[in-house]
Parts: structure tokens; C-alpha cells; sequence
């Protein structure tokens, strides 16, 4: 009996069909990273970083990566594709893709047009970052490497860097996919910039409305501040304030922190005429890094710090939220709550005309919890 079976079994698989559809990486040009520029006749210009291994130059056995920077203009993605693959051999893999970088005029049309393709080819990486540079997008990538690292490989470390240090929003293709789509919440995306030593520079966050680039940007220290109102703590947030701008030596007017730990609370108020207000309370429970100053361990000295950095969070909180408003971007997703809360209202109001015009009223309340090794 068990030889029968056996039998059967052996028989039933030489009806069987192999795998067929396989694509050897060995085989295929690796995109690890493509830009897109905005030209003058409104046609799109991509920058693919495409990926080649080459027999090392020192003599070892080991082959050196380098980067090949192919270009197409067309007026879709799929087209522009198309084009570079007939200027490359083998298959245009876009699998490993980790880096799209949109130029900051490009971003202002619309991004989803370019985003459609990602979304539809089932062998796109959605874990890629959507970046937004500051200028073009091919000046960045034409610098081939910046020291010993391949240049899509440098954005994408520094960008992961910025979201460890809660400096940028940790989002990827698949992440804003959603957001850009629903009328109650806006995105905000890393905005990048090539400085005059051909290095890259995180400037800080671009707002969005919609699937638009607003051409507003939230900078400096202030992205950290926007994002912990969000409730988007990553392992890091750092702030340094001029607390002491009395003092004549340059070292003694500021103090260093680090946040530990945070927490917000938000009350969504609306009247019988439906008037929207916003009332946002953000709690920091915060370690001194420097203070050259001193003197951390008299009480008084704690008291007029935490008063102090409190006053100055919430003066930028208020200009972050200024900001906001005049780009039309509700980044904190006060529209989603009403949609979830007050659906009734929601549906009376023309969102894109009432945002700007609603009242929020941030407020940061900070304590010192720690003072490092020594007093």
C-alpha cells in the first residue's frame, strides 16, 4: 500500500509546473532611490540612482558599489520608466527603491500623479521615505556619494537619524497613503537641502494640504516641538533656549534638555453656533543636559526654570500653530476628530474654509525632573 501511494505521489508531480516568474537581483539594475523635478513645459523629470557592483580598484576580491545616474523627461512615471530602461541593461528593479525625493516645485502640483504607479505595481517597496528637498532634486542626487556613502543611501541614514532625534515625522510610502486621502488630516514630510560644501542638510518638515506642497515649512527646533504635539515622541527630543538673556557671558544664557517624558491632552469645544475651539495641553517631564549656570539644586532655581522654558514652548507653540493655519495644513488632525466626534457638524462645514479660522490654544507645562551626575 505505501508503495502505491508512493507511486501515486511521484506520478502527480511530474504534472506540476516549476516556478517560472523569478527575477534574479544578479540580473536587474536596483533603483535605490529616484527623484523628480518639475520642468518648465510641465513634464516631469526623473533621476533614478541606480545601484552596479564593479571589480574594486585596490585588487581585492570584493566588488566596490557604485551609483549610475540615469535620467528621462516624460509626463508619468510609467513613461519616464519606460525611457530608462531603454538606456540600461537588464530589468529596472524598483523593489529596493528606500528613497523618493520630490523638489519642492514638484511637490507643490500634486505628488500622488507620481505616487499612483508606486501604489498599483505590486513590486514597489512601500517602505520607501518621501522626501521633499529644497530645489531641485537631481542636484542632490548627481553627488553620487558624500565621503565614503552612496548618496541615497546618505539621505536615507540621515533622515532615519532626524526621526530617532524626533526632528522629522517617521513616514514611507505606504504610511501617507491614507492620510493624503482623507479630508480630516494632513501630512508633513521631511525637507531637505544641499548646502554649499555639497553636504545634506535637514532643514526641518514640509506641510502639506491635501496632496499639495503648501510651500510653508516648520524649521529650526520647531519640527521637535510640532511633533511631540502629536503625540509622536521617538527615543529623542532636544531643546536648547536662551533662559538667561541677562547674563554677559554667551554660555550662561542657555540651557540644554532633553524630554523624557510626555503627555497631551486635547478638548475639542463647540458652541450652539458651532464656533470650533481647541484647547491643547502638553506636558514635558524634562532632563538638563547643560546649564553652565548652575545651581540646579536649589528649588528656586528648578521653579523659575520650569516657568521659564514653560513661557518660551508655548510662545513657539503658538507660532507653530500660526503657521499651520496660514498653510491650510491640519497636520494635527483636528477634522478626523470631528468626523469621529461630531460627525453632525463635520458634515454642515466647509473644512477647507473653517480650519484657519478655528481657535487652538496650545499650552506647554515643563518640569525638570532631572539634573544629570551633579548638582
Amino acid at each position: 500500500m505505501k508503495y502505491k501511494i508512493c507511486f501515486l505521489t511521484f506520478s502527480c508531480l511530474l504534472f506540476l509546473s516549476s516556478c517560472w516568474d523569478q527575477r534574479l537581483l544578479k540580473e536587474a539594475k536596483v533603483v535605490y532611490g529616484f527623484g523628480g523635478d518639475l520642468e518648465k513645459d510641465g513634464n516631469m523629470l526623473l533621476t533614478a540612482v541606480i545601484r552596479t557592483n564593479s571589480q574594486s580598484s585596490k585588487g581585492t576580491r570584493q566588488p566596490e558599489s557604485t551609483n549610475v545616474i540615469v535620467q528621462a523627461v516624460a509626463p508619468t512615471l510609467s513613461d519616464s520608466r519606460s525611457k530608462i530602461s531603454r538606456k540600461i541593461s537588464g530589468d529596472y528593479a524598483v523593489s529596493k527603491t528606500r528613497l523618493l525625493l520630490f523638489s519642492n516645485e514638484m511637490a507643490k502640483e500634486d505628488i500622488y500623479p507620481v505616487l499612483d504607479i508606486i501604489y498599483r505595481d505590486p513590486r514597489s517597496s512601500l517602505g520607501a521615505k518621501v522626501v521633499v528637498s529644497k530645489g531641485r532634486s537631481d542636484e542632490i542626487l548627481k553627488l553620487k556619494m558624500i565621503e565614503e556613502t552612496l548618496i541615497s543611501e546618505e539621505v536615507l541614514k540621515i533622515i532615519t537619524t532626524a526621526e530617532t532625534y524626533t526632528i522629522v515625522p517617521n513616514e514611507n510610502v505606504q504610511s501617507i497613503c491614507p492620510t493624503i486621502f482623507d479630508p480630516g488630516e494632513d501630512i508633513a514630510l521631511p525637507l531637505v537641502e544641499k548646502t554649499k560644501d555639497n553636504m545634506i542638510d535637514v532643514t526641518g518638515v514640509a506641510l502639506f494640504n491635501g496632496r499639495k506642497y503648501t510651500g510653508y515649512n516648520i524649521t529650526e527646533e520647531d519640527p521637535t516641538l510640532l511633533l511631540l504635539l502629536k503625540d509622536q515622541m521617538e527615543k529623542f527630543a532636544k531643546f536648547t533656549l536662551n533662559v538667561n538673556p541677562k547674563e554677559k557671558d554667551m554660555r550662561n544664557k542657555f540651557v540644554s534638555i532633553d524630554v523624557k517624558k510626555n503627555k497631551i491632552k486635547k478638548e475639542l469645544k463647540i458652541s450652539k453656533n458651532n464656533d470650533i475651539s481647541l484647547d491643547i495641553k502638553l506636558y514635558l517631564k524634562v532632563e538638563t543636559l547643560e546649564y553652565p549656570k548652575d545651581e540646579l539644586s536649589k528649588k528656586k532655581v528648578i521653579n523659575r526654570l520650569n516657568e521659564e522654558i514653560s513661557k518660551q514652548l508655548t510662545a513657539k507653540a503658538r507660532k507653530i500653530i500660526q503657521t499651520l493655519q496660514e498653510a491650510n495644513c491640519d497636520y494635527l488632525g483636528i477634522g478626523r476628530d470631528l468626523i469621529a466626534f461630531h460627525p453632525k457638524v463635520w458634515k454642515q462645514l466647509d473644512w477647507m474654509k473653517t480650519y484657519p479660522k478655528i481657535k487652538i490654544n496650545p499650552v506647554v507645562k515643563v518640569e525638570v525632573v532631572g539634573t544629570g551626575i551633579i548638582e
